[in-house]
């Protein structure tokens, strides 16, 4: 078994640290080819681009006021599919494969980086092997606190030094071209030159100020509403894992994995009007047509996208289902209902 622990290792040529990276990285890649239909879907959304009809119904399914609705986002997945074609929705797939590779090596290396040259970045990793409920509440805030500092700093540097905004702009961009039925950027190595070209590093890095700020605020609050709960829970009978009572014990470790994975869950819809404005703002000054009036006008800076958006638009795409037409309503050439921000039907 030894020997062929020994031959795997050797296969692969990784550390066991890289291999187990390796491994999440390609699990990603795979979720994320088989999820991009619902990312162009929903980028499309978020740049506003709703050419299909609206349908009536209640706020609350069965109860609540009438309303106008916008086609849940399966249903626009597939009249987008029936009207441009099934490869549509794969639109940027290579572009985003790329982005999501070098945005998880950038930030594993990164991480690697810091924790073996600078170690202290966010305060000396003291009680580092100890368990939360070991922790006083003093000792478990300066953890948070050095986690999040050092969390922040790997998600800036991977972002702005790995170019992987950049990427991320090329992907946006590629996926805008549907609402204009463009092709004026192709692959990503084509876009890049392009961008590089006619707008300069801030074309390259349109969108980057709300994006950081998002995510920052994303992994703040997730640190710090976790820590909060962790330290309330642990004072109540629930919370103590040291209890003789295996039951009582293991209900306590279920409730912390619970809120490992609810917290970023709540936390994501604060910032995410953050990334709807970074995503506007990669393509701003682009020339395809979503950047042009009538169908949005040009910002120079994301605070004006910020209030542009402000009233209805700082959502979109938020939700998959019941998604409520608050703006002005149209009616076509066919008789039916649409977003009064359709112009490219």
């Amino acid at each position: 078994m030894a020997e062929g622990n020994q031959q795997h290792d050797a296969l692969f040529g990784l550390a066991p640290e890289d291999e187990k990276f390796a491994k999440n990285l390609i699990a990603k890649l795979a979720l994320s080819s088989l999820s991009m239909p619902l990312t162009v879907t929903r980028t499309l959304i978020q740049l506003g681009h709703e050419p299909f009809p609206l349908s009536t119904g209640k706020t609350l399914i069965c109860a609540g006021r009438n309303a106008y609705f916008l086609p849940n986002a399966f249903s626009y997945m597939k009249q987008l599919a029936a009207t441009r074609g099934y490869s549509t929705l794969w639109t940027g797939l290579y572009s985003a494969i790329v982005s999501l590779s070098v945005q998880a090596i950038a930030s594993h290396r990164t991480q690697q980086y810091i924790d073996e040259y600078y170690p202290e970045i966010g305060g000396p990793n003291v009680n580092a092997d100890k368990q939360e409920d070991e922790l006083t509440d003093s000792e478990s805030f300066r953890r948070v606190l050095r986690n999040g500092f050092r969390d922040s700093v790997i998600r800036v540097v991977a972002v702005t030094v790995f170019y992987v905004r950049s990427l991320v702009v090329c992907l946006i961009r590629q996926i805008a071209q549907v609402i204009g039925n463009e092709t004026k950027y192709t692959t990503c190595a084509q876009a890049l030159s392009v961008i590089g070209k006619q707008e300069g590093p801030g074309g390259l890095f349109s969108g980057l100020a709300p994006q950081i700020l998002g995510e920052l605020l994303v992994i703040w609050g997730v640190h710090l509403i976790t820590h909060g709960i962790q330290r309330a829970i642990l004072r109540t009978e629930v919370g103590d894992t040291k209890q003789q009572d295996e039951n009582k014990a293991k209900a306590a470790k279920d409730v912390h994995k619970f809120i490992h994975t609810a917290v970023p869950f709540v936390v994501n819809s604060f910032g995410y009007p953050y990334s709807v404005v970074s995503n506007v703002m990669a393509v701003a000054g682009s020339g395809l047509a979503v950047s042009f009036l009538p169908y949005s006008p040009s910002f120079n800076s994301w605070h004006g996208a910020w209030d542009y958006l402000r009233p209805s638009g700082l959502k979109r795409g938020s939700r998959l289902f019941l998604r409520e037409q608050v703006g002005a309503v149209t009616v076509g050439a066919d008789q039916q209902l649409y977003a009064s921000n359709t112009y490219f039907a």
